[in-house]
């Protein structure tokens, strides 16, 4: 899941461990960090993207199971949110749907062809 997490316009290395919930990020500028996520569950899906609008990608997981967003904001720490009821094979679809510079949360339900789409926390 390569992607800017330090806002310096540079891809940078990160490993996922569903397992554990731990996020290994090797920074494109030398050094690294080691985040660890508080309860991971089976289902759990890395959603990496800037929902804070900062140039900075944020640590984000959709929890399948009960439509669940955790985000720890690289701005403004962390926060979730859910809405609606989730659908076996719903697939979290994050984007700046809205082009406000933040990324928005959205599940794309495939059996229907249906989107759902929740503008940026906060925008």
């Amino acid at each position: 899941m390569p992607a800017d997490y330090d806002g310096d316009s540079r891809a940078d290395v990160v490993i996922y461990r569903g397992s554990t919930g731990e996020w290994f990020i090797r920074l494109s500028g030398g050094g690294s960090r080691q985040v660890a996520w508080s309860a991971p569950s089976l289902g759990d899906v890395p959603v990496p993207r800037d929902y804070d609008g900062d140039s900075r990608t944020d640590i984000a997981v959709y929890r399948s199971t009960t439509g669940h967003w955790f985000i720890s904001q690289s701005s403004a720490g962390a926060t979730s949110a859910t809405w609606g009821a989730p659908a076996l094979g719903d697939v979290p679809v994050p984007a700046d749907y809205d082009g406000d510079g933040k990324a928005d949360l959205a599940v794309a339900r495939p059996p229907g062809g249906d989107w759902y789409i929740r503008r940026s926390l906060g925008g």
